[in-house]
């Protein structure tokens, strides 16, 4: 039965899809206890054979950080960058879209068969702005999908600020950054190799991402949107709602999120701060995307 529940929370893909023991740990004991609990759930993580096979370690320089202060609220700020290009899926996708919010951390990700300005400008448009709203202001990097004329009339139509990152210099979009290098593994352990359908589980990657504990909100980005816990497929307990009236759920969420907001906005401070010496990690996302990680041995043959 233990097993059951480990494979649940950490294998399923919308639940768990293979993220860290930390996450794992935070969504297992919202709704269950035993003595031991996150010595069991890192052994089951370390016996994961996928996990194994396409876990990276991080084993880079270190770099400063340019601290950058959160926004007032959520979709405010929010960073985008493409990830890619991947192998093409039978669906002919190719490219991620991958767009965070600054302040919940929360993450779309949109699956592409290109990176063109019109594809970039037509999913921006109708999978957030018309889904979101718009964002005071986007921080992208100064690539050509970003940066074009065709980006430029939309943002003087709409009516955001559209600020680029310096070249070569990825902290300065950190966030998305991460982001980018953390689901790379996890999707490489969800797809078919054989069919190659990455795509197919992208969707449930980043709602497990959404749905999880945040380091530095100490809040998971589903909660910091929406004001409550989402229903995962392990959850067992019925939410009851009390609420006559939709305006009385009104009130109650606008002060959960609220509290939610202060207590997130302070958290990201106080992580910045503790930031030893305001430094991170530079990482390196591996140039073959989604394979499995390997050890080969080779022959120096000395050069005459």
């Amino acid at each position: 039965m233990l097993k059951s529940l480990l494979r649940a929370c950490h294998d399923d893909p919308m639940t768990g899809a293979h993220f860290s023991l930390d996450r794992t740990y935070n969504i297992i004991r919202h709704y269950y206890w035993w003595s031991d609990m996150k010595s069991t759930i890192k052994r089951y993580i370390e016996s994961c054979l996928l996990c194994k096979q396409y876990n990276v370690t991080l084993n880079n320089r270190y770099g400063h950080l340019r601290l950058i202060a959160p926004p007032e609220g959520p979709f405010l700020l929010i960073g985008i960058d493409y990830c890619g290009p991947l192998k093409r899926t039978p669906r002919e996708n190719q490219y991620v879209l991958v767009k965070t919010d600054h302040f919940s951390r929360h993450i779309t990700a949109l699956a592409l068969p290109n990176c063109t300005a019109e594809t970039t400008a037509q999913a921006l448009f109708n999978e957030y702005f018309c889904k979101f709203g718009i964002p005071a202001v986007i921080l992208s990097d100064q690539g050509s999908h970003f940066r074009n004329q065709l980006m430029d009339n939309i943002k003087n139509l709409i009516g955001y600020n559209h600020i680029y990152s310096t070249p070569y210099h990825p902290q300065t979009n950190g966030i998305v950054e991460r982001f980018n290098a953390a689901f790379i593994p996890q999707i490489s352990k969800l797809q078919d190799t054989q069919d190659n359908n990455w795509d197919e589980y992208l969707q449930a990657v980043v709602f497990a991402y959404n749905t999880g504990i945040h380091k530095s909100t100490k809040y998971s980005p589903f909660e910091l949107l929406y004001g409550r816990l989402p229903r995962l497929p392990i959850s067992t307990r019925p939410q009851y709602f009390s609420f006559v009236k939709p305006s009385d759920y009104f009130e109650q969420l606008r002060k959960t999120l609220r509290i939610y907001h202060q207590a997130a906005k302070h958290h990201i401070v106080l992580q910045q701060q503790n930031n030893k010496l305001h430094m991170i990690i530079i990482a390196w996302i591996p140039n073959i995307k989604l394979a499995i990680r390997c050890s080969l041995a080779f022959m120096v043959i000395e050069e005459n």
